[in-house]
């Protein structure tokens, strides 16, 4: 006999797999990011699939799935791995998610964050091979966050780390452009005017923005990031085909849903800056910006910010989201930065714990001792605290 509220419960549990699972609740997945609270492009099942493909081809998925009723409301990709942190083996359950992917969230329907983080936690405790989840780069107020207090509810350790703080511009409804600048410093007006007239005196300037996947254009914009100090380091795009095939994965998905927005500005029909960059919804999200270091005098990838964001205003856009850690340039322009953090829950296993008191102890000493190097918080650079 069913009892009354019966199978209205919001119940946990997980598809297993390569990255061919997602195709499986790949359309309960979409229709599931329309709902969510925090509905980026990021946490969309191609994006994930694309990431997975260029970086993880043979990853181990646990997809963990929540549902009330049928009815899809939460979802939290992860990758089962083997791991090591400063020499201690373990089994990680980590977010299906790199460097690449900007940020990371547990997916849930509005209004449903509390019951699928119950129900994630419940399921997860109820089967093993784990000592640690690790979820990354979760912005602060995100659904994973109502994971972590559940997790430390049912009496799991949990840890956090903070990753970068993240720099955006709330964009003005009102005023255009001359609003956002008055709220700019007058010696930095002053300096973008200065030096947009002498990049000028160089040549014609124009400003153009492609909404296609257009390979000459996409192959410029590779050329130009490349020509800098990331292609002296190795750390272009084009320096590694996994790197490669996942913009190009991602500039045909967003074109062919209408959120590519590739900006170039030129001078005398040839880039000095350009941003790969993605409008969904009413944001401007910025994965990667490239600039002529020939011309640094000049500022052009700033003249290009500027630029991008009277081009985001004139389209009603709300927010401009540089992504990636805090940065002076970025920080020119606003003073408002979303922290990110990695989340950690760990398992009551012996290795689970043994990680969990060696990351406490040692955690804030490490963390001292990179920021002291010019790593850590804020910095261009990104440390991994949870092992490879």
């Amino acid at each position: 006999m069913q009892l009354k509220g019966e199978g209205r419960q919001a119940v946990a549990s997980s598809l297993l797999g390569g990255v061919d699972a997602i195709a499986q609740i790949e359309a309960e997945w979409r229709r599931l990011l329309g709902a969510a609270t925090r509905d980026e492009p990021f946490f969309d099942p191609e994006w994930i699939r694309i990431h997975l493909r260029a970086f993880e081809p043979n990853a181990r998925l646990r997809i963990v799935c929540v549902r009330r009723a049928g009815r899809l409301v939460a979802v939290l990709p992860l990758v089962e791995e083997e791991a090591r942190w400063k020499g201690i083996p373990y089994r990680r359950l980590r977010s299906a998610s790199g460097v690449h992917s900007c940020r990371f969230d547990l997916l849930a329907e509005a209004g449903e964050e509390d019951a699928a983080a119950r129900a994630i936690v419940e399921h997860l405790g109820s089967i093993d091979g784990w000592d640690v989840l690790e979820i990354r780069d979760v912005p602060v107020g995100g659904a994973a966050d109502r994971l972590l207090l559940r997790a430390a509810e049912a009496g799991f350790s949990v840890g956090t780390w903070e990753s970068m703080r993240t720099p955006y511009i709330v964009l003005p409804a009102e005023g255009g452009m001359d609003a956002l600048r008055a709220r700019l410093g007058a010696k930095f007006r002053q300096n973008l005017r200065r030096r947009r007239r002498r990049l000028a005196e160089g040549g014609q300037i124009s400003f153009h923005r492609f909404d296609r996947a257009d390979p000459e254009w996409l192959q410029r914009f590779y050329r130009l990031e490349a020509s800098g100090w990331k292609g002296r380091r190795g750390t272009a795009i084009a320096a590694d085909p996994r790197t490669r095939a996942f913009y190009d994965g991602v500039a045909r998905l967003a074109a062919g849903r209408g959120w590519l927005a590739l900006y170039a500005l030129l001078r005398d029909g040839e880039p000095v800056a350009m941003h790969f960059g993605l409008v969904y919804r009413d944001r401007y999200y910025l994965p990667k910006p490239a600039y002529d270091e020939r011309l640094s005098p000049c500022s052009p990838g700033q003249l290009l910010v500027e630029d991008v964001l009277s081009d985001c205003i004139e389209r009603g856009i709300s927010v401009f989201d540089f992504l990636g850690p805090q940065m002076d340039w970025k920080m020119d322009w606003t003073d408002r930065v979303l922290p990110h953090r990695w989340l950690f829950v760990h398992q009551s296993t012996a290795r689970g714990q043994a990680l969990y008191l060696a990351r406490r102890r040692l955690g804030p000493w490490l963390a001292g001792l990179l920021r002291g190097r010019g790593g850590g918080r804020g910095s261009a650079g990104r440390t991994d605290p949870g092992g490879s």
